[in-house]
């Protein structure tokens, strides 16, 4: 059969999909499994055709299985990236290699990664747990990237599958004859289980510019805050699944996870992220990008549950993770997570909003939920709250609407008297981007318009227009 991908095979040239959750499309499954640092990720990003999964030399980098909807000669499938296989003893470890072998019971093909330099009693141990599944593996040889390295390949016949592949997955090298492989294994075994597109993850970015490419139908979330605030319970909560691993070890999410959910006739995305500490405390290289990948979900969700322990508080990194929403114009919910945790004080929710905006202005606008992610308390107010929000980073003001409102809010206060230069003038305000949302407002002299009296504006398209839940920007230009 023909490969998309060659020997020559270009890193970039892959295109994932995006997801459309609630949909029940079925789509071959392709599993990568392992023992640690075999180059799993390294494979996965190269079928995707982009960096999606953290590679690093540190064994067990991945932990919770990705998932990607991608091409192989023209059919699309599913690639799953899975944690390494191990048998240590530590919770982490079980969690990861249960993962890892969950994966496997859904796939159609299953990809044994192993490394050239030699078959480990860990590969052997694995290959015994694989064994009711002979059927669908492929032994791909990794690693296999210079001729002094193509001899070793023979070494590991001795596993007894049927299809060996020598590649090296850094490289591109043996890729075609991969893709070959795996469309005749599906060809023979044919779908086993139905894929539905509502946990497929995507690596497509949305248009950052303008949000006329974002699908209106599908309301993007991201769920960012600090580790160990319940931001993997809240998507597994919200997905009715357990996609996203669990455990009290800070740091267990590492790479974004991605996952899908309906709620009536409205569907979303959600992704699932790092936790996000203080950068002095970001140590581990590993972490460094896990964080830096939390931090580019942002941008490509249009509604950021804010998740924040209740119990210990709202801290200066929620600040700053909230900031970095604002600036970049997206909706933001706080969910206050472990509310059931707290004592049971008369008007609690009050008190505790309260000191929060008191403590941290640029949250003003955010609406705010009492949530238990653990017992589902509160879920349905914050699915309600990002509705809300959506609906408001969708509308755009006509143009004559708007500046008939600025006639009215100039004529009620009027823009204070500047020295001899006398009174600035506005000579008309549009909207100019729905996403961010962004109004400009023309004037003869930028520098005479104070904050304060840029502020008294941005509360009067507040409140005229419904914006009362989002951030939006209102830039000044000069023109006489």
């Amino acid at each position: 059969m023909e490969s998309r991908t060659h020997e020559s095979h270009d890193p970039q040239a892959g295109r994932a999909e995006p997801p459309d959750p609630g949909s029940s499309v079925w789509l071959p499954r392709v599993a990568i499994v392992g023992r640690p640092n075999t180059g799993k990720s390294t494979l996965f990003n190269r079928f995707v055709g982009r960096r999606r999964a953290i590679t690093d030399p540190t064994p067990g980098v991945t932990r919770d299985p990705i998932e990607v909807r991608t091409e192989l000669s023209g059919r699309p499938i599913v690639i799953i990236d899975t944690g390494g296989y191990t048998t240590d003893r530590d919770e982490l470890a079980r969690l990861i290699s249960g993962r890892a072998l969950s994966a496997i019971e859904s796939a159609d093909v299953i990809l044994f990664l192993v490394d050239a330099t030699g078959a480990t009693a860990l590969d052997r141990e694995f290959l015994e747990v694989l064994n009711a599944a002979r059927d669908r593996i492929i032994l791909v040889v990794n690693k296999v990237d210079s001729a002094d390295r193509e001899s070793l390949v023979w070494d590991f016949y001795e596993f007894g599958i049927e299809s060996v592949i020598p590649v090296s997955s850094a490289h591109g090298l043996g890729m075609g004859a991969l893709e070959a492989a795996i469309g005749e294994k599906l060809a023979d075994t044919g779908p086993r289980t139905p894929c539905a597109a509502t946990v497929v993850a995507s690596t497509e970015q949305p248009d950052r510019e303008s949000s006329e490419r974002l699908t209106p139908e599908v309301t993007r979330l991201a769920v960012l805050g600090r580790p160990n605030t319940g931001k993997s319970t809240l998507v597994n909560r919200l997905t009715d699944s357990d996609r996203s691993m669990v455990s009290d070890v800070p740091g267990t999410t590492r790479d974004v996870i991605e996952g899908g959910f309906t709620r009536g006739r409205k569907r979303y995305a959600i992704l699932d992220t790092a936790g996000i500490r203080r950068k002095s405390r970001v140590s581990q290289n590993i972490e460094y990008y896990s964080v830096t990948r939390a931090i580019d979900s942002i941008d490509d969700a249009e509604v950021i549950v804010l998740v924040v322990d209740v119990v210990r508080g709202l801290s200066d990194q929620d600040k700053k993770i909230a900031g970095l929403v604002v600036d970049r114009g997206r909706g933001l919910v706080l969910a206050l997570n472990k509310w059931d945790l707290l004592p049971d004080v008369p008007n609690q929710f009050t008190a505790v909003s309260d000191r929060i905006r008191f403590q941290f202005p640029v949250l003003s606008f955010a609406p705010m939920v009492a949530l238990s992610a653990q017992t589902g308390f509160g879920v349905d107010a914050l699915i309600r709250e990002v509705d809300q929000v959506r609906s408001q980073l969708d509308r755009r003001v006509d143009t004559g609407l708007l500046n008939r409102h600025l006639k009215a809010w100039l004529e009620r206060t009027p823009p204070p008297v500047v020295g001899r230069r006398g009174r600035p003038k506005m000579r008309y305000i549009t909207q100019a981007t729905r996403f961010p949302m962004t109004f400009v407002a023309f004037v003869n002299r930028k520098k005479d318009f104070t904050d304060s009296y840029v502020g008294y504006l941005k509360n009067q398209i507040r409140a005229d227009f419904g914006l009362t839940k989002i951030p939006f920007r209102l830039e000044l230009r000069e023109r006489e």
